[in-house]
């Protein structure tokens, strides 16, 4: 037996030696290997939810909006800032209502903050030096006798125009009528300084549409809806062109996000049917920002809640809320090239200015009697951080 396994041992050495040290590395490659590096971080509480974020490039900070979302009575709200690198909470002000929606305004050092649902319904100025709210808008309800329940009034997404110095944003209400219930959205103008209401976009939309983005270079903002995207001036407040999806495959039920790309006319928007939880037909889809011809369509998972494109690596990012996955998927051609599993819900995202990072917002189940089985009692919500930078 002895000689046996001395014969063995002395053929393993002359295979080895046979083999190069490529075929014997047992280490993964190391290409890019900085890339897609991840780091996460907690809100303090596990009541708390994380809505939308933004990044102040003037004093590097990344915000997040957060509500109690447990006790909804409460309505209660908070305004996180936290370190870009390191995801430190550097502060958490109380808002005086839920606190969903964010836009800034970078050279006056300004965020506002939405108060979403039918107890708040107002924005909130806040200095990002100080942390002080400035001041709260009116109540921006519209008070219609017909409302099917006060629960259905939102203020859902904002962006802000510097060209304009104006705040827009996207109304929602459901109305009781004779063929049954009628969806009402309107996109609303604050005065950027004092948060007057300014009235609303006329025809802003054709129907129910979620999806509100603002192309920086241009100052127009888009809305998107089940059949269309409307082009309008932030300056002049008016639609300039509808922009018609026809013949889309598969059939769009309700663009829940987009963005523009202007610099190589497209519009990406994400499709998430809230009727078919399965997700057969959500996914990301491509068109051209002229005529709104379909350029493609990618499966990226289910509930595709959120994206961004960044034009430094011509990538796009899907949230897939339902999958509970984060897809990155070529602009060049449509194709997926990543897929994150992370926990639960990601929600939100905001990219750094220099496009290397991206931060994404991760919910947990909402409680027992919603979530039932992926609910955790004391888990908190998070934010994530994705390195992107390929050097």
């Amino acid at each position: 037996m002895h000689q046996l396994k001395t014969t063995l041992r002395i053929a393993a050495v002359l295979l080895a030696g046979c083999l190069s040290a490529q075929a014997l590395a047992i280490d993964p490659p190391t290409a890019e290997a900085s890339r897609f590096a991840m780091k996460t971080n907690y809100l303090q509480t596990a009541e708390e939810g994380i809505y939308e974020m933004v990044y102040d490039g003037k004093n590097n900070r990344v915000f997040a909006a957060a509500m109690d979302r447990v006790n909804r009575e409460a309505n209660q709200g908070y305004l996180y800032a936290f370190s870009p690198s390191t995801l430190a909470v550097e502060n958490r002000q109380a808002m005086p209502y839920r606190a969903f929606s964010l836009a800034i305004n970078p050279s006056a050092g300004q965020l506002y903050v939405g108060h979403t649902q039918s107890a708040s319904l107002r924005i909130s100025l806040v200095d990002v030096a100080s942390n002080k709210v400035l001041k709260t808008s009116e109540k921006l309800t519209f008070g219609q006798s017909n409302m099917e329940d006060a629960r259905f009034e939102h203020l859902r997404h904002m962006v802000y125009s510097t060209a304009a110095n104006t705040l827009f944003v996207s109304y929602s209400n459901m109305l009781k009528g004779p063929e049954g219930r009628k969806p009402v959205h309107k996109l609303l103008m604050l005065d950027g300084t004092t948060l007057k209401l300014l009235g609303e976009v006329k025809d802003a939309y054709n129907g129910t549409a979620y999806g509100l983005s603002l192309d920086e270079k241009t100052q127009k903002v888009y809305v998107g809806g089940k059949d269309y995207v409307n082009e309008i001036d932030a300056v002049s407040k008016k639609v300039l062109r509808t922009i018609p999806l026809q013949n889309v495959k598969p059939q769009i039920t309700s663009v829940q996000n987009l963005t523009i790309d202007s610099a190589s006319n497209r519009i990406f928007a994400v499709v998430f049917d809230h009727e078919d939880r399965s997700g057969t037909h959500d996914g990301l889809y491509v068109f051209d920002l002229r005529d709104g011809k379909q350029l493609g369509y990618v499966h990226t998972g289910a509930g595709t809640n959120a994206v961004k494109y960044n034009p430094k690596y011509n990538e796009l990012y899907v949230t897939n809320f339902t999958s509970g996955t984060l897809s990155v998927v070529d602009a060049k051609d449509y194709q997926v090239t990543k897929t994150f599993n992370v926990p639960l819900y990601p929600n939100q995202m905001v990219l750094s200015p220099d496009f290397d990072t991206l931060y994404v917002g991760i919910k947990e189940g909402f409680n027992r009697q919603w979530d039932p089985d992926v609910f955790v009692e004391g888990a908190k919500e998070r934010i994530l951080r994705i390195s992107l930078n390929k050097s």
